[in-house]
Order: structure tokens, then sequence, then C-alpha cells
């Protein structure tokens, strides 16, 4: 059974006070187990049994908020830090997934050793209360910023009497809106459709678009909800992209479909003038250094555009620049916006993810800091 050197638990602030036969005592307790990239290592609402300390690897920690179950995420922890230790010392029921984020090696301590090396050792319990304050904190802080992000930016709502229905209408024009605003006051409620920011349709209980719009500008208050629709590729057609028909598709067309998810996402939440002014941004930024620049364009106004060039010689420079551009788009939002913090550079298709991770697109993005410094 492999276990911990000495140099490694010194390096996990956990044991990291304590001497040498203290730790030689807990590495022996210490059980090493492997996890596949986006295996759940420990489940929300599941009992807890163990706690793991990060040999190799990374994670993601997230949970849900009720009643959409919109999945948050609140942390990523990497070599050296643990978790699951909450529900061993509460009794309480696991309060987060946490799911591998690449192929892990970790090592589990079960309840029954943990109780006892509490027991025993002052200095792990002084240091493992100092991280739950910590971790309790960064928790609270993390799920209300996170609510506050999804529930007001992505898909924004909220009552009219704090955003009056002039302001609502003129948010959709001003962002080129393609979707539609619903509004709601008892069990009455209305229905405005937009496209590129222009009302095509108002429906409310067959009123024409003059009435209904006279007695909607009556209403004391209601409730509102934004919901922009998906938009188009421009030089590709909808793909389902699964495991099966993923070897008979280029790198353009993975890459259209990982940019139109992003730039959608972007537009929920910053609205799409603001996505398009970092968009001429980054162009501009780069336009001197990226001779290949015109081979990939993006456009968030009046609606989404991604044209990616279908040319056979793709090279990395063509990953590069990708992964650099969304980088510094991204940049430039979340200076205005603090829940960028819980965006994803990750496609909700694992598909995508896999075949941008062969071809490093992920390591780019997370190497690109240095690139986009203005």
């Amino acid at each position: 059974m492999q276990q911990p050197s000495q140099k490694q638990l010194e390096k996990i602030p956990l044991f990291s006070n304590t001497d040498e036969k203290e730790r030689i005592h807990i590495a022996e307790k210490l059980t090493l187990v492997k996890f596949k990239r986006n295996d759940i290592i420990i489940k929300e609402g599941d009992n807890g049994t163990c706690l793991y300390l990060i040999k190799n690897g990374r994670v993601r920690v997230i949970t849900t908020i009720e009643p959409d179950n919109d999945e948050i995420i609140l942390s990523y922890l990497e070599d050296g830090d643990y978790f699951g230790e909450m529900a061993l010392i509460t009794g309480e029921p696991r309060s987060a997934t946490v799911i591998a984020e690449s192929d892990i090696e970790l090592y589990q301590l079960n309840k029954t050793d943990f109780d006892g090396l509490i027991l025993k050792n002052p200095s792990i319990s002084l240091s493992l209360t100092h991280v739950l304050t910590q971790r309790l904190q960064m928790a609270n802080k993390s799920r209300e910023n996170s609510e506050r992000y999804y529930k007001s930016r992505i898909t924004p709502h909220g009552y009219i009497k704090d955003t009056d229905l002039v302001k609502l209408l003129k948010f959709a024009e001003e962002n080129s809106l393609t979707g539609r605003i619903t509004i709601k006051r008892n069990d009455r409620q209305a229905i405005f459709n937009y496209r590129k920011g222009q009302l095509e349709k108002l429906d409310f209980e067959n009123k024409s678009e003059v009435q209904a719009m006279d007695e909607l500008f009556t209403w004391p208050d209601g409730e509102f909800k934004i919901e922009p629709s998906i938009f188009k590729f421009s030089n590709t057609t909808e793909l389902e992209i699964t495991e099966s028909t993923s070897d008979q598709l280029s790198f353009p067309q993975i890459l259209s479909a990982y940019l139109h998810e992003k730039f959608s996402e972007f537009i929920r939440i910053a609205g799409s003038r603001s996505t398009q002014t970092a968009l001429n941004k980054s162009y501009h930024k780069f336009s001197n250094y990226f001779s290949i620049i015109d081979e990939i364009q993006i456009r968030t106004t009046p609606e989404l555009e991604v044209e990616v060039s279908m040319i056979d010689q793709w090279t990395d420079k063509h990953v590069l620049f990708s992964a650099v551009l969304l980088r510094d788009v991204v940049n430039t939002i979340e200076k205005d916006l603090v829940g960028m913090k819980f965006w994803s550079n990750q496609t909700i298709n694992e598909t995508i993810n896999n075949k941008l991770n062969e071809l490093q697109f992920f390591v780019y993005y997370d190497q690109a800091f240095d690139l986009i410094k203005d």
C-alpha cells in the first residue's frame, strides 16, 4: 500500500505543525485511491465516511441552489488541499459535491481514524478549526455571490417595483435582445417577444399591442424574467457532438460549437453590446501578433455569429489565438462583474472538452494571462 512521504505530509496545511512521530502515525492511516476525470468523489447529501487529501490533481467543488437546482461552483482544490472533513465533524450530510477535474490521486482517511487523530493531536485540531472557519466564511460568501450572479445575470429577473417596465424595454433594445421578457402579476402573464432588440410580438390576454401596453404600464407590481434565446452559428449547422460523431468533425467545427456556447453565456451575463466592446478591444490588441486573426471572427450584435474558417491546416497558433482571445474577453468582462469568477471555461459537452484538451486549448487558456496584460 502506497503511503505519503514525510515531505508530502509537511506540505498539507492540516498536518504542517505535527512532529515526525505524529506524521509517521498519520501516514499509516492513509490509503491511496484514484479517480478518473469527471468522476464524482463525494456527493452532496450523502453521509460522510471519510476525508480526502489531494496527492496530485484538481477537483471542482459544487453545490445547488433551489428551486431550479442551479449548479454553483464553490471552489477548486489542488495538490495539498483536502476536503470532506466537515461532514465527519458535524455528522451532517455532505454539504457539497466534489468532482474530479482531472485524473487524480487522493489519500483517504476514514472517520474512525480521523476521530482518533483529532483526539491525540491538538495541533491538528487547531489547524482544522482555523480552516473550517475560513471555509464556512468562503462558502457563505460564494453562495451569496453565486445566487446573485446566476439569478440576476444569466437569467435576469426581479420585480417591477424595483425595475419599471420602461427600463426593461430599454434594456431589450440596447442589448439587441433576441428572446423574451415575461411579466407576471398574480395569475396574469404578458410575454414580450424580441428579435435583435425589436419587439416582434406582445402576448397578453389576446389584447392588441396598444391595449396591452396601456394596461401593463399601470401595473404597480409584478415579477419579470429576461430569457435570451439560443443564437445561431453563421457558418456551420447545429451540431450534435457526441463520442460517436466527434471523429468525423474538424477542429473548426468543434471550436465553433465551443465558442458559440461560451459567448452565448457572456451575452446572458454582460449583454451583447458589452461583450462586443470586449471583443473589439481584443481583436485590436492582437491584430499585430496573430496573422490568422481573420480566420476566427465573432460578433455579438445584432446577434451572435461565430465564423471559423473551415481550412484543413489548423496549427497550434490557431488553438493559441482562440484561447488567448477568449481569456482576454473574460478578463475585460470580469473587471465589471464580480460573478464572473464562477464562470467556467469548460463546456457542458464533455466530448468537446476532451477534444479541446487533446489540443491543449485549456493549457493555453490558463497560461494566457501574461499575454493579455495591457
